[in-house]
Formats: C-alpha cells, structure tokens, sequence
C-alpha cells in the first residue's frame, strides 16, 4: 500500500522536553520530502505544530482539521495548505479517519490517547485495514503496549498490538517504512 496522505495524531503541549519538538520537526521534514501530505489536528501547539509547520515551510502539503470551538482555545496554525473547520470533536475525528491512507500516533495526552485507542479498536474490528504506526519515542507508549498485551494474556483479546501496528522506537525505524 503507498501512503500518499498521514493522519498524525500528537501532543498539543508546548511543555514537552525539547528532544520531542526536535524529533517532530525532523519527521515534519521528513514526510515532506517523502510527498507525504499531513492531516491533523489543525493546531499550532506542541508537537502538532512543529510536525506540521515543518513540513509545510520546506513545501509540503499539510491539512488542518479544527472544530470552530477549539478556535478560541488553541491557536489555528496559519501555515497549512488548508485548514477545515468543522462542527465538533465527532466530526473532526471523522474527517482525520477518512483523509489519511494510514495513521501516526506520536506521544500526547488524553486526545491522543483516546483517538488511538479508537484507530486501533476498529482495525481489531475489521472496520478499516490501514496501516497504524504507533511511534514509542523514548518509551512513552510502552504502557498502553504492556495494556493490550496483557488484555490478549488474560483472553480480553486475540490481537496484541504487535499484530495490529508497526510499533517502532526511533525515526531511522520509521523511514525504514518509506523507502
């Protein structure tokens, strides 16, 4: 399967160690010399921002996708492509779902959490078969990984996220992806 569009669903914390903006911009930089459009959350924060923005300012193609209600809450990152506004959170998670050929989780909080659980459910569900890379930079996944494996231990599940998604550590493992 070629991926010519990444959903990347991150962290819209500013408050991260510097090594997780570094690590974003240089992915930003990466997909965008890869043609790799990015869709995502639409913010200009965190690691949205600088995954984003850093593609965007070498050339690359990047889709925002906000709900009109986090307009006051969080900056809209200007340097997109093209930003859509949409109703709300349901909407928003629908657009992501359908605009990328395969989705990126890096690191982040509730947002990120519950919008890879719900990617991950619905592959284990056969309601999409798209490729999930879950980035585990510096260990950070590590826990939600240690949840699924011990959910298929105790018969919860019959896949472990092993089965479900590239489960890679570092960026050199990620561009081994798309060569």
């Amino acid at each position: 399967m070629v991926i010519k569009s990444l959903t990347i669903f991150c962290s819209s914390s500013n408050s991260l160690s510097e090594d997780y903006y570094i690590m974003a911009e240089d992915l930003g930089k990466f997909l965008y010399s890869k043609s790799i459009t990015i869709i995502y959350g639409g913010g200009k924060v965190g690691l949205m921002g600088k995954v984003s923005s850093s593609s965007y300012n070498m050339g690359g193609k990047v889709i925002g996708i906000i709900p009109k209600f986090l307009n006051s809450k969080e900056k809209i990152n200007t340097q997109t492509t093209e930003t859509i506004i949409v109703k709300d959170m349901p909407d928003r998670k629908k657009k992501l779902f359908e605009m990328g050929d395969a989705f990126l989780i890096l690191p982040g909080g509730s947002g990120t959490i519950e919008e890879a659980t719900e990617v991950i459910s619905w592959k284990f569900l056969g309601l999409h078969n798209k490729k999930i890379i879950l980035f585990n930079y510096k260990k950070y996944w590590d826990p939600i990984i240690n949840m699924y494996d011990q959910a298929e231990k105790n018969n919860f599940g019959t896949k472990s996220l092993h089965n479900l998604c590239d489960l890679i550590n570092t960026l050199q493992e990620f561009k081994k992806i798309f060569p």
